[in-house]
């Protein structure tokens, strides 16, 4: 699991939603991609407009993948996020993945 934060700009939330929701372009560029299994994206702060979003993939390998044969796609999709001041900060929160197959205490920061 790829973990990051977003802050969206002012009056921008339903355009985020979009771009990192079911069909939008960023689970289309993942789609693309081996392994990949679903994308996460909920509001932790309505009033500081912070989101969180979690890419789910089924080997950490995968991702690893993905960013060296889609890099200048995924160096695109980022540019296009700054170009159109959707997002004011991004913050990587982290690359986790299952130790042993068990549930979340399971998960082991890369």
């Amino acid at each position: 699991m790829i973990g990051r934060r977003f802050w969206v700009a002012d009056g921008r939330r339903a355009e985020f939603e979009a771009v990192f929701g079911l069909g939008g372009a960023w689970t289309r560029l993942l789609s693309q991609a081996d392994g990949y299994l679903l994308t996460d994206v909920w509001c932790e702060s309505p009033e500081a407009g912070q989101y969180r979003v979690r890419d789910f993939w089924s080997w950490h390998r995968n991702y690893e993948i993905f960013r060296a044969r889609f890099h200048a796609q995924f160096e695109s999709f980022e540019e296009w996020l700054r170009g159109e001041r959707l997002v004011e900060k991004e913050q990587f929160l982290g690359a986790y993945y299952e130790k042993s197959g068990g549930g979340e205490a399971d998960l082991v920061l890369s």
